[in-house]
């Protein structure tokens, strides 16, 4: 896979004209409690501002190892270090790909990278070039007006940035890791807006997220927290790491 360019102002000209407006970049005019990221009523992994039909799942597969693929790509070239999380983690441990039946992906990065991804990058689009698709897909990056509120009170936006697949409506939802300032368990505790709270026991430093590992995921190079068994054995189960049956 090769990236064919960052489409900048002209390019973006070029292209917006086929695509519906986002209608929420102003983030003085946004108001925490109002969703800013739409989702239709098929189906909760579709933004509905780009999606025109439900993709079957082999079609949906493909379409999810694309956006990882490139997401990945883009965020290397950019210096912003984004690690895997929750079912994409599990999906690395069982063979470093995607789980058949996982219809998402999930990654993380911090929230000093938010931050900057918002003042540099917010609203970019990506060209991509690849087998199976000779036209090229177009990727947006978007984050969330509301991220900068670092509560968990505002279920609405509890997904910080998304990858946008322009063309399907698919997408990759984007949290951002944030230290918890005044935590009971002391200091080193990294949350999400989700509700998710890592950190090792008896450590005072977040060695459950760093060092990040290097690895590979759908063939592409990516990280992994450090103690990334430990955070998947907390999240789903020892079970979860040996277990070969699915639903069973």
């Amino acid at each position: 896979m090769k990236v064919l360019g960052v489409l900048a102002a002209l390019l973006w000209a070029a292209c917006t004209a086929a695509l519906p407006s986002p209608g929420f970049r102003d983030t003085n005019l946004a108001k925490r409690g109002q969703q800013d990221f739409p989702k239709p009523n098929r189906n909760v992994h579709y933004d509905g501002r780009f999606m025109s039909r439900q993709l079957d799942e082999p079609e949906q597969r493909d379409a999810i190892r694309a956006l990882i693929q490139t997401y990945l790509s883009t965020f290397r070239a950019l210096g912003v270090q984004t690690w895997l999380m929750h079912g994409s983690l599990l999906g690395w441990w069982w063979g470093k790909k995607i789980m058949p039946w996982d219809m998402d992906a999930d990654v993380q990065i911090s929230e000093s990278d938010m931050y900057y991804l918002a003042a540099y990058h917010n609203m970019s689009t990506y060209y991509y070039k690849y087998e199976g698709k000779p036209d090229g897909c177009f990727y947006l990056l978007e984050i969330n007006p509301h991220f900068e509120h670092r509560e968990k009170d505002d279920v609405l936006n509890v997904i910080d940035a998304r990858w946008i697949d322009t063309k399907t409506g698919l997408f990759i939802d984007i949290t951002a890791a944030r230290y918890d300032t005044d935590h009971p368990r002391g200091e080193g505790v990294l949350y999400d807006k989700n509700g998710h709270e890592f950190k090792a026991p008896d450590s005072p430093k977040d060695t459950y997220l760093y060092p990040l590992l290097e690895t590979r995921f759908e063939g592409a190079p990516v990280k992994i927290p450090y103690g990334y068994k430990a955070m998947l054995e907390s999240e789903y189960g020892k079970a979860s790491l040996t277990k070969t049956k699915f639903h069973e």
